[in-house]
């Protein structure tokens, strides 16, 4: 314990601070971050996994790109250090909330991402099966979202010409 919080001091992190990895690997679940050249042991902070879970957080950071991470001013400094992780900018622990592999194990609206957490709780599970990676996942829910505003759009749009065929006839 001593050692690891000796390792945080010397990396010089701070709460709150967004950090990129330089490297970062994960194995059996247990991901482990170079920062500073120094190794460091994350775990992802407020969130309880299942089995497919660890193993689908492994995947997840092995395809990712860019892994950036932050420390929520509510963690404690133990190892390994609670993070909120972020692959290709997409919170890794809502990802996994969204796929039915993890739940929020403390509802605590300060914590930073609280409200991302317990929307995506609150959202239908999105199947895993279906979405191959972190850029897909961002893809398709955004053409979810052109498609609700498409809809929306269109019938906004009926109804406009409707009202004006109707106060055409009363004229």
């Amino acid at each position: 314990m001593a050692f690891f919080l000796l390792l945080i001091q010397l990396t010089g992190l701070s709460w709150n601070l967004t950090y990129t990895a330089e490297e970062w690997n994960c194995d059996q679940g247990q991901i482990t971050v170079v920062l500073h050249e120094q190794s460091l042991p994350v775990s992802l902070f407020d969130v309880e996994l299942t089995d497919t879970g660890k193993t689908r957080a492994c995947e997840i950071v092995s395809q990712a790109e860019t892994l950036t991470f932050e420390i929520d001013d509510h963690v404690a400094q133990t190892s390994p250090l609670p993070v909120w992780l972020f692959a290709d900018g997409e919170l890794v622990q809502r990802l996994l909330i969204e796929e039915g592999l993890a739940s929020v194990s403390i509802s605590n609206p300060e914590y930073t991402y609280a409200a991302q957490l317990q929307a995506a709780q609150s959202q239908p599970v999105i199947a895993r099966g279906s979405v191959s990676s972190v850029t897909e996942y961002s893809r398709r829910r955004g053409e979810v979202g052109l498609a609700i505003l498409c809809f929306m759009t269109s019938g906004f749009l009926v109804l406009w010409i409707l009202a004006s065929c109707h106060t055409r006839r009363r004229s």
